[in-house]
C-alpha cells in the first residue's frame, strides 16, 4: 500500500515548528491563516485561526497528544482567534495581551511585554508587544533560534492593514524597528510565506509603508479632499472588495501626518 501524499496545509517551518495553514484565503489573509505549532514538549499553539473543525483537526494531529503550555495569541481579530476557546479546551490555557483576552471575553492568563513561555531545555517563546496594526498585537520570538513569528504586523508578501482607529502607522513603524534590532534569522507570519531574509523583508516593509506616506501626503498636496479620491491617487483601481480596508489604512495616514504636525486638511467620511 504507496503511503498517503503530504498534507499541503502542513509544513515544517524549522526543528521545532511546524506550520498548519487555514482554508480561509483571501485579499487580506493571502492563502489562509497560519497555525504554528512550536516546541517539542511542551508545545506553544500559536493563533488557532478561524473556526473550522478541519483545520483544528490538522492542528489537532500535529500536537499528537503531546503537553501543550499554552495557547498563545498575536492579536483578537477572527482570523486569528476565533477558535481561541475551542483551542483552549482542547489544548491549554489562552495566553496573548491583556487587550486580546479582554476582547475575546474568554479568559486565560495575560502575557507581559518580553514574558517568555518555557518549551523544555533552552527553548523560549517570548512575547513582544508590537502595536500597529492593532493595539493589542504581540509577536514572538523563539529563542535560541532567533525565529520571529510576525502575525499580522508584517506578512510573508505584501502589506499589513493597519486598522484605525486601534491601528496605528506610528507604532508599527516603532514596533518594526524593535524587530529589526532583535535580528532574527527568520520570519514566520500569520500570512504568506516564510521569509529567510528577514532584515531585508522588515526594511522592505518599512519603505513601502513611508512610501504610502509620501503618497497621501502628495494627493493632499495635489487636491484630493475625500476618502475615495485619495485612495484612487494612492492603491490606482483597487477592487471594491478591498476600497473598505484602503480607506481604514488611509485614515491611520491622516492620523499619522497630523501626529507629525503636517495638518492634513478635515476628510468626511
Amino acid at each position: 500500500m504507496s503511503p498517503l501524499p503530504p498534507d499541503p496545509h502542513v509544513a515544517r517551518r524549522g526543528a521545532h515548528v511546524t506550520a498548519i495553514r487555514a482554508d480561509n484565503p483571501g485579499a487580506l489573509t493571502l492563502t489562509g491563516t497560519q497555525t504554528y505549532v512550536i516546541g517539542a514538549e511542551p508545545l506553544v499553539v500559536l493563533d488557532p485561526g478561524p473556526r473550522d473543525e478541519a483545520h483544528l483537526g490538522r492542528v489537532e494531529a500535529v500536537v499528537g497528544g503531546r503537553r501543550v503550555a499554552a495557547v498563545c495569541l498575536t492579536h483578537a481579530h477572527a482570523d486569528h482567534a476565533a477558535a481561541a476557546a475551542e483551542a483552549s479546551r482542547r489544548w491549554g490555557a489562552l495566553r496573548g495581551s491583556a487587550v486580546t483576552l479582554g476582547r475575546l471575553g474568554r479568559g486565560g492568563r495575560p502575557l507581559a511585554d518580553d514574558e517568555a513561555v518555557a518549551l523544555g531545555g533552552d527553548l523560549r517563546l517570548r512575547a513582544l508587544a508590537t502595536p500597529g496594526h492593532s493595539a493589542d498585537h504581540l509577536c514572538y520570538l523563539l529563542e535560541p533560534e532567533g525565529i520571529l513569528f510576525t502575525g499580522d504586523l508584517v506578512l510573508g508578501e505584501g502589506s499589513s492593514m493597519i486598522v484605525h482607529p486601534d491601528g496605528s502607522v506610528s507604532a508599527w513603524l516603532a514596533s518594526l524597528a524593535r524587530l529589526a534590532a532583535l535580528r532574527p534569522t527568520r520570519l514566520l507570519p500569520g500570512h504568506g510565506p516564510a521569509v529567510d531574509d528577514a532584515w531585508a523583508r522588515l526594511e522592505a516593509c518599512r519603505a513601502h509603508r513611508l512610501d504610502r506616506v509620501a503618497l497621501v501626503r502628495a494627493a493632499l498636496g495635489s487636491g484630493a479632499r475625500t476618502l475615495e479620491q485619495i485612495r484612487a491617487a494612492v492603491y490606482g483601481d483597487l477592487p471594491a472588495s478591498r476600497h473598505r480596508a484602503a480607506q481604514l489604512t488611509i485614515r491611520a495616514y491622516l492620523s499619522y501626518l497630523e501626529e507629525a504636525g503636517e495638518k492634513p486638511p478635515p476628510i468626511p467620511g
